[in-house]
């Protein structure tokens, strides 16, 4: 009895905290850019470009496993808890260069298409912690005669722009000096 009190009051816990979370900013950043580890090593960047939305680009020139990848998403964040952790959903296009070697040779599968995403964020300070799932489906007349692969990554980046926060722009306003 004592178990299901507690499992009861947990699950109770956790849902209105999600639904208060719904109002809540879902990031702490306006602009951030650093690494994301993937199928290769790369950059990514992603700016705020209205209240819960971001748009992301991700560039993996191929360096280390031969797999470059462009893509630009458009991500949509909502909030768990607080501000500063965060899921997100979004879509956009990318376009991949995959390279086999065939008969002691090197040859690209080249490959573009729509790709969506969803992933969680977290951020601390300066330092932005994301880690994301990425299902890519591809347009006709790829060189490599599948229509859908995934990827996934975690990205690590710094916080260029800051969001100003209400909780200091209250206490800005609170002890400006009054001339």
């Amino acid at each position: 009895m004592k178990n299901r009190f507690f499992t009861y009051t947990f699950c109770c816990v956790i849902a209105l905290s999600l639904i208060a979370g719904q109002n809540l900013n879902a990031q702490m950043y306006n602009t951030v850019a650093g690494i994301r580890i993937g199928d290769d090593f790369g950059i990514s960047a992603a700016q705020r470009i209205a209240d819960k939305t971001t748009i992301d680009l991700t560039v993996q020139p191929g360096t280390f496993a031969g797999r470059q990848l462009a893509m630009l998403m458009v991500k949509q964040h909502s909030s768990l808890l607080t501000k500063r952790l965060n899921f997100f959903l979004g879509g956009g296009l990318y376009a991949r260069n995959i390279e086999t070697i065939v008969n002691d040779a090197s040859v690209f599968n080249k490959t573009a298409g729509v790709g969506f995403t969803l992933g969680g964020e977290l951020t601390l300070g300066n330092l932005s912690i994301a880690a994301d799932y990425v299902p890519l489906v591809y347009f006709g007349g790829n060189d490599s005669h599948r229509r859908f692969t995934t990827t996934s990554g975690l990205s690590l980046r710094y916080v260029f722009v800051h969001r100003p926060t209400k909780t200091k722009t209250f206490f800005q306003k609170l002890f400006k000096k009054k001339k």
